[in-house]
């Protein structure tokens, strides 16, 4: 079963904000091994003009990712995130995560298409803070296994 098209463009939202934390941030930079002192200690970050620490710029793939989640998993979509291969990312920050941020998340599918005989997903989520300002942009692209090859897939050979 091929993904419904019909889902691009459908808003998928946070169900509630995302609260990130000294402690998500911290186990954050530990985790992809960043020894930087601004997302871990306050005096740090106060330094450099923060309120608090704050987090690496990828650490918002995470709350992207509960939001897209929730489409790729929606079964009305048709997607197999079982053999999902992630293909590339992009962050833009429009201003970095503060501990005590809460973040909410906006996703939508922007394109959907079949390239040799991969369905091919782009997402985009827009992660704003409490007030609503803008806090990044993560573009996503995910390639799952389609189902049978199209003549007019770009990837197909002769029919």
């Amino acid at each position: 079963m091929a993904p419904d098209a019909t889902y691009t463009g459908r808003p998928y939202r946070s169900a509630e904000p995302y609260l990130a934390t000294r402690t998500d941030i911290r186990a954050f930079a530990e985790a992809v091994g960043d020894p930087n002192p601004v997302y871990r200690d306050p005096a740090a970050a106060r330094a450099l003009g923060y309120p608090d620490i704050i987090a690496p710029p990828t650490f918002v793939v995470t709350v992207a990712g509960m939001v897209t989640r929730i489409l790729l998993e929606d079964p009305g979509f048709g997607f197999d995130g079982g053999q999902m291969i992630h293909h590339s990312q992009r962050v833009v920050q429009h201003r970095p995560v503060v501990a005590g941020d809460l973040l909410s998340t906006r996703s939508v599918l922007e394109r959907l298409e079949r390239v040799g005989g991969y369905d091919r997903l782009t997402l985009r989520s827009d992660v704003c803070d409490e007030r609503g300002g803008d806090v990044c942009t993560v573009v996503t692209v995910v390639l799952g296994p389609g189902g049978p090859t199209d003549p007019v897939d770009e990837g197909a050979g002769p029919a």
